[in-house]
C-alpha cells in the first residue's frame, strides 16, 4: 500500500487515473474498476483499457449506474442491484461482477467524483478500508497535480537571471575570434605591359578604342612625325652637301695636297650626317608604338591623349589580360593591424556580393600613400582562388590572428580613450 501510495503522489496528472485502475489490484484483488467525475458529469476511465469508448454499451450503462447513485453519502457503502432501477438491475449479469462497492473521491468538504470497483467474491471491511486509502491518496494527488506552482522568490529568481546573464556576456567577451578589416578594393592586372612615349612628343592618335583587344606587336598609339621628318631631311641635305664636297676635295687632291688633307675632314663630316639620319630615321619609326603583349587596352577615353604632349617614358596606356586573379587593396591607416604575408582575403564584389571570392595576402607595403580621395592609406595585394574581371571593384575582409572579442570589439574607443588620457 505504501509503495502505491507513493507511486500516486510521483506519477504525472495524465497516468493518475491509470495507475488507480489497474495498477490498485496489486493491493486488492478485483476484476472492474471505473472512476466517475461530478463536476463533468462523465466516465473518466475504466480498468482494463487505457483509451475507452465513451458510446461504448458498457460505459453507457455505468455512467447510468454513477448518475443513479451520485447523491450518495461520503463513506464507502456495498451496491446491488436492488439498489438500482428495474431496467438497469436486469443488465447488471451482463456488464458487472456479482459484489460491488461505491467509494467517493472526496478532498476536504467537496466531492470530486465516485469509484465503483466490482468482483464476484464478498468484500471484507479492511479490503474495503485499503481501497479508501487509495482513493484519498488519489484525490490528493489529483488536486496537487492541477495546483499551479508557487512562483519563485523574485529576488532569487532576478539574482538567478543576473548571475546566468553575467556568466554569459563574460564567455563572450572572452571567445577568442579573428580580428579583421574592411576596405575597398580593385582587380589589377598580375603582369601588366605599360605603353610608354621613346620620347617628348605629342600624340597623334591611338589605334585602338578603350578596352579593346590588341595583339602583340600592334601599334597602338601614333605620335607626330612632322618635326622629325623634318630633321630627317636637314640632315639628308646636309649629307648631300657634305658627300659633293668630299667628291670635290678628293678630284682636286690629285695635284693640291692642301685639298687631299680637307677630304679626310669631309669624310667625318659624311659619316657625322649618315650617324643622324639613321637616328632620324629611328626616331621615326618609333613614332608608331606598339604593345609588348596581347590583351586589353586599358585607358578611359582617347580625346583626353590627341594632341596631348607627353614626355619621355611617360606612361599613355596598359595592356594587361581580361581576367585576372588579384586584387590591391587600400587600407585606412585608421584600420591598420598585424597582417602576415598569407593571411586569409575575402573579397566581396559590387556586381555580386553574395558570391564572395577567398585568397590569400602577398604583400602589404610599409609605408603609406594618398589615394584619389586624399586620404592616406597602406596598399595591400593579395591572390584570389579564381579569375575576375579587370578593373571590378568591391570591398575586401583580410583576416588577422585571433583576438579577445572584448578587446577587439573596443579597440577603436579604447584607441580614442587613449589617445585623449594621453598614455
Amino acid at each position: 500500500m505504501l509503495e502505491l501510495c507513493a507511486r500516486l503522489g510521483a506519477c504525472p496528472a495524465d497516468e493518475l487515473d491509470f495507475v488507480l485502475l489497474n495498477e490498485s489490484a496489486a493491493l486488492v484483488r478485483y476484476s472492474q474498476m471505473a472512476l466517475y467525475e461530478s463536476a463533468a458529469g462523465r466516465i473518466k476511465g475504466v480498468s482494463g483499457v487505457a483509451v475507452f469508448e465513451s458510446s461504448a454499451p458498457y460505459v453507457r450503462w455505468l455512467d447510468a449506474v454513477f448518475k443513479h447513485v451520485g447523491d450518495a453519502p461520503n463513506t464507502p457503502r456495498p451496491l446491488s442491484p436492488a439498489d438500482l432501477p428495474d431496467a438497469l438491475a436486469r443488465q447488471w449479469p451482463q456488464w458487472l461482477a456479482a459484489f460491488a462497492i461505491i467509494l467517493p473521491l472526496t478532498c476536504r468538504h467537496s466531492r470530486m467524483g465516485l469509484a465503483l470497483v466490482a468482483r464476484e467474491e464478498a468484500w471484507t471491511a479492511a479490503e474495503v478500508r485499503l481501497l479508501g486509502i487509495l482513493c484519498n491518496t488519489y484525490t490528493q494527488a489529483q488536486v496537487l497535480a492541477t495546483m499551479p506552482r508557487l512562483p519563485a522568490h523574485p529576488h532569487r529568481t532576478r539574482r538567478g537571471w543576473m548571475v546566468g546573464a553575467g556568466v554569459f556576456l563574460l564567455a563572450v567577451a572572452l571567445f577568442p575570434v579573428h580580428s579583421w578589416v574592411l576596405a575597398p578594393a580593385e582587380v589589377v592586372a598580375v603582369d601588366p605591359a605599360y605603353v610608354r612615349a621613346p620620347f617628348a612628343g605629342i600624340v597623334r592618335q591611338i589605334n585602338v578604342p578603350p578596352n579593346g583587344a590588341v595583339s602583340a606587336g600592334t601599334s597602338v598609339v601614333e605620335l607626330e612625325r612632322g618635326e622629325l621628318e623634318s630633321q630627317y631631311q636637314v640632315a639628308n641635305k646636309a649629307w648631300q652637301v657634305a658627300r659633293t664636297e668630299y667628291d670635290e676635295a678628293v678630284q682636286a687632291g690629285i695635284s693640291d695636297p692642301k685639298a687631299r688633307a680637307q677630304a679626310a675632314q669631309l669624310r667625318g663630316r659624311i659619316d657625322e650626317q649618315v650617324a643622324q639620319m639613321r637616328y632620324q630615321a629611328e626616331q621615326l619609326q618609333k613614332t608608331s608604338i606598339p604593345t609588348p603583349i596581347s590583351g586589353l587596352a586599358l585607358y578611359n577615353d582617347p580625346s583626353e591623349w590627341v594632341g596631348r604632349p607627353v614626355e619621355a617614358g611617360e606612361r599613355i596606356l596598359m595592356v594587361a589580360p581580361e581576367l585576372s586573379h588579384r586584387i590591391e587593396i587600400r587600407l585606412p591607416v585608421t584600420e591598420i593591424g598585424h597582417f602576415e604575408i598569407g593571411s586569409a582575403v575575402r573579397f566581396f564584389d559590387n556586381v555580386h556580393p553574395d558570391h564572395p571570392v577567398d585568397g590569400h595576402l602577398i604583400f602589404a607595403s610599409y609605408g603609406s600613400s594618398l589615394t584619389s580621395t586624399g586620404t592616406l592609406a597602406y596598399t595591400l595585394r593579395a591572390d584570389m582562388e579564381r579569375d575576375m574581371r579587370m578593373g571590378l571593384k568591391g570591398t575586401a575582409r583580410i583576416y588577422g590572428p585571433r583576438h579577445m572579442l572584448l578587446t577587439w570589439a573596443l579597440r577603436k574607443p579604447l584607441s580614442v580613450l587613449r589617445q585623449w588620457l594621453s598614455f
